[in-house]
């Protein structure tokens, strides 16, 4: 077998999309304690949680469109598994950050 080896530089994409989700979550529920521990009032808070979410949503989904759109150059069959396995990554992430996140909008904001 002569084909080149997978450049790990592409490898990174397999993490991006839920490297987006971590720095939501981290960013999502600093907001929210620092909005909590201030007394910040309850509907600037949830606008803010919400304009936050929406920003890392166009993030991952712009990715998911960028890589479903271009292809990879390389070794035709690590090439396109690669593409796919990164689409649906990113297709994964997407969905878990509406499910993580979404339904925390629709709770009190602070107990």
């Amino acid at each position: 077998m002569n084909a080149r080896p997978l450049s790990p530089r592409r490898l990174w994409w397999l993490a991006v999309g839920f490297t987006i989700w971590c720095l939501a979550f981290v960013i999502l529920y600093a907001l929210h304690a620092i909005g909590c521990a201030f007394a910040w009032p309850t509907g600037p808070l949830r606008a803010s949680l919400a304009i936050i979410l929406l920003l890392h949503l166009i993030a991952i989904g712009w990715l998911w469109r960028y890589r479903a759109a271009t292809r990879d150059p390389g070794p035709e069959r690590i090439s396109s598994f690669m593409h796919t396995v990164v689409v649906w990554t990113l297709i994964a992430a997407l969905v878990a950050t509406v499910i993580t996140f979404g339904p925390a909008l629709l709770l009190t904001t602070c107990v």
